[in-house]
């Protein structure tokens, strides 16, 4: 993800210029707030090599890849360890109506 600022600035550019930020959702904008601050108190460039976990953070508040790709490999386990012991069974689930 880059955070380019526009080659010309005009008042279309302003309005459109929140429509690429994570503030609108509750979930990843304490995250960008984070990684922002960073950016301006080192600026872009050191900012680069200086505010990485920040990215990273974020990235990862946006993306989830780390959370599925853990969700992936209990599954897998799982299967592998269903495969292995046969008489491994699932809960059975609660019966209808019981919440």
């Amino acid at each position: 993800m880059a955070f380019l600022s526009p080659f010309f600035r005009n008042p279309i550019t302003d309005f459109t210029s929140g429509l690429s930020t994570a503030q609108t959702g509750e979930r990843c904008a304490e995250f960008e707030m984070n990684l922002m601050n960073c950016y301006e108190a080192y600026g872009y460039p050191k900012g680069m090599e200086v505010c990485r976990a920040y990215y990273d953070d974020f990235q990862e508040c946006c993306t989830k890849e780390k959370q599925m790709a853990r969700i992936n490999a209990i599954r897998i386990e799982r299967e592998r360890q269903a495969k292995i012991n046969k008489e491994i069974t699932y809960e059975k689930p609660p019966a209808m109506h019981s919440y």
